[in-house]
């Protein structure tokens, strides 16, 4: 089920799985980054989500303070049940260093880095079969 809608970032659930996706498209001003941000917070607070997939691939470059806007929210999101996090990582060397931010920020043990979906999801499984 969508839960954000934009043509560059789009927000999605799958209640069965209990994995938010977000994919990323383009260039993302930062209203609508955190707005996006804000929504998965949101997201995880009022429904069950043991897993959570940022989808980099199509997306440019990322500010810093932004990549610092989202790292922070990571506790909150964990507190909450949250108990993996995988980015599928674009080619852009920018965006990758920006991406770094999540794993300096003491969340290495749970967020890790892919370059497709697929083999997100499927490490995902892995971190969250007991809790699906």
């Amino acid at each position: 089920m969508e839960i954000f809608t934009h043509e560059n970032a789009v927000l999605t659930y799958d209640p069965e799985t209990l994995e938010l996706l977000q994919t990323w498209k383009g260039y993302v001003p930062t209203e609508l980054f955190r707005q996006v941000i804000d929504a998965t917070v949101e997201h995880v607070r009022k429904h069950k989500v043991v897993f959570l997939i940022s989808d980099t691939s199509g997306q440019k470059v990322v500010s810093s303070s932004d990549a610092e806007y989202a790292a922070s929210v990571m506790k909150v999101m964990i507190e909450n049940g949250l108990k993996a996090m995988a980015f599928v990582i674009p080619e852009n060397v920018f965006t990758k260093f920006s991406l770094k931010k999540f794993s300096d920020a003491g969340h290495g043990d749970v967020v890790a880095y892919f370059d497709s979906l697929t083999d997100a999801r499927k490490w995902g499984e892995l971190m969250t079969s007991k809790d699906r």
